[in-house]
């Protein structure tokens, strides 16, 4: 069921990842199952923050890092650091979000995780970008694309090259419209609702460029 879940949100089926969330996070709290419990806590975090109920999805995410915490699980801590991260930007609390996506990105890199380590380089560029920091924001994608194109992940590549684009358009309209349009490319082959989100958005975004 938390896979169930968390594979209905990666597609952008809230409801049905609501559904799912729930029915997991009472059968992982019932078995006493506290690495099950983050873990889908992490999937309502973001459930939650789509949703726009920023300060329940902050508390989501502190639930789930305090089990991570508490079992002194450093993966665990460094991946749902990024969902606190996610929460913490959204309710305008930037010093705190870098910190727990630095934390994240440091706890990957010694991992070796490469993938995880590069979504919170995108975190980071993304809280740069709501402080209108383009160029800090840019440097932050880049590194992310490259991550993400290395290891052949065409999603999440797609996903950092709209952030960069966002981050540079302000500067140059032009680069911005070649990332807009890499992005496009990446996402043509999918049908799911988070996909397809993803394409109006760049779409409407290069008929305004």
């Amino acid at each position: 069921m938390s896979n169930l879940a968390s594979a209905h949100y990666s597609a952008g089926r809230a409801a049905q990842a609501s559904a799912a969330a729930q029915e997991a996070l009472a059968a992982h709290r019932a078995l006493d199952n506290p690495r099950g419990e983050g873990n889908i806590l992490r999937v309502v975090s973001c459930l939650q923050l789509e949703e726009g109920s920023a300060e329940e999805a902050l508390n989501s995410a502190q639930q789930a890092l305090d089990i991570a915490l508490a079992l002194r699980d450093d993966r665990l801590e460094g991946f749902w650091l990024i969902a606190l991260g996610d929460a913490q930007r959204s309710l305008g609390k930037h010093d705190e979000a870098f910190t727990s996506y630095q934390r994240s990105a440091a706890l990957h890199r010694r991992l070796g995780n490469r993938s995880r380590e590069a979504l919170a380089w995108y975190g980071a560029g993304q809280t740069y970008q709501a402080l209108d920091r383009g160029p800090e924001a840019a440097q932050f994608h880049r590194r992310a694309v490259a991550a993400h194109r290395e290891l052949g992940d065409a999603w999440y590549e797609a996903v950092a090259l709209e952030g960069l684009a966002g981050a540079v358009v302000a500067d140059d309209p032009g680069a911005a419209a070649g990332h807009w349009a890499a992005a496009l490319e990446l996402v043509s082959g999918y049908d799911d609702p988070r996909a397809v989100a993803t394409r109006e958005r760049v779409e409407a975004a290069l008929g305004r460029n």
